[in-house]
C-alpha cells in the first residue's frame, strides 16, 4: 500500500479524496491536513510516499511553495498538485518546483486514481493548459504572456510606471497591452478588467 498525505482545506473535497484512497485497495491514508505550511513537517515525521497538494490552503498558505520545499528536502516523495482554479501560472510554477503531476479537481475519482498510479510508476502527468474561462468577450487563452504579466500587476493595483519598472518595459508598452486587453474583453476600464479576472480566478496573487 502506497502511503498518501492529503493537503486540502475544503472539507467536502478532502473527505472525497480520503474516501478515494481508502477504497482504492492500493493506497493508504497516512495523514490529512488543511494547511500547506505543515506539509513538510508531516512528511518528515511520517512515511508518506505521495502528496496530494492543494494550491490555496488554510491561512492563505501556498501549496506550490510547500511542494517546492518538500522536493528540495525529500525529493523521493512524489507530489501531485490538485486544484480547481484556472490561474494561468500554476502549471508552469509546478513544473519549476519539480512537482511530478498536476490534476484539476473537476475530473472524477477514476481520473485522480489514474494520475496517482501513473505518477507512482514514474510518469509526469500534466494538462496541456489551464481550463479556459471567459473574461468579458474574450477567452482566457486569447491573452498573450506579455498581457498576462501586465494584468497580474494591474490586479495588484500598481501604476503604469511601477508596472513598467517591474517588467522592464516602457509605460507606453504597458498602456498598449492594457488597450489590447480592453479591446479583446470589451471592458471600458482596467479596473473592470481586474475585477473580472479575479472573479474568474485567472489571476490569484499571493499563492
Amino acid at each position: 500500500m502506497i502511503r498518501v498525505l492529503i493537503v486540502e482545506d475544503q472539507r467536502m473535497t478532502r473527505e472525497d479524496m480520503e474516501n478515494y484512497i481508502q477504497s482504492s485497495g492500493r493506497y493508504s491514508l497516512e495523514a490529512s491536513i488543511t494547511n500547506a505550511a505543515m506539509a513538510e513537517t508531516v512528511c518528515k515525521q511520517s512515511r508518506c510516499e505521495l502528496v496530494l497538494m492543494d494550491v490555496c490552503t488554510e491561512d492563505d498558505e501556498s501549496g506550490l511553495v510547500a511542494a517546492e520545499q518538500i522536493k528540495k528536502t525529500m525529493p523521493q516523495i512524489k507530489i501531485i498538485i490538485v486544484t480547481s482554479l484556472a490561474e494561468c501560472s500554476f502549471i508552469e510554477r509546478a513544473h519549476k518546483a519539480g512537482v511530478e503531476s498536476f490534476w484539476y479537481k473537476d475530473a472524477g475519482k477514476e481520473e485522480l486514481l489514474e494520475v496517482m498510479d501513473r505518477t507512482m510508476k514514474g510518469e509526469s502527468v500534466y494538462p496541456d493548459a489551464p481550463p479556459t474561462v471567459m473574461i468579458g468577450t474574450a477567452k482566457s487563452c486569447d491573452f498573450t504572456q506579455g498581457e498576462l504579466a501586465v494584468l497580474r500587476l494591474v490586479v495588484e493595483g500598481e501604476s503604469y510606471k511601477k508596472i513598467a519598472e517591474s517588467l522592464c518595459i516602457s509605460p507606453e508598452t504597458v498602456k498598449w497591452h492594457i488597450k489590447n486587453m480592453l479591446q479583446k474583453t470589451n471592458f471600458d476600464s482596467k479596473t473592470k478588467l481586474a475585477v473580472a479576472v479575479t472573479k474568474k480566478n485567472l489571476i490569484i496573487n499571493g499563492f
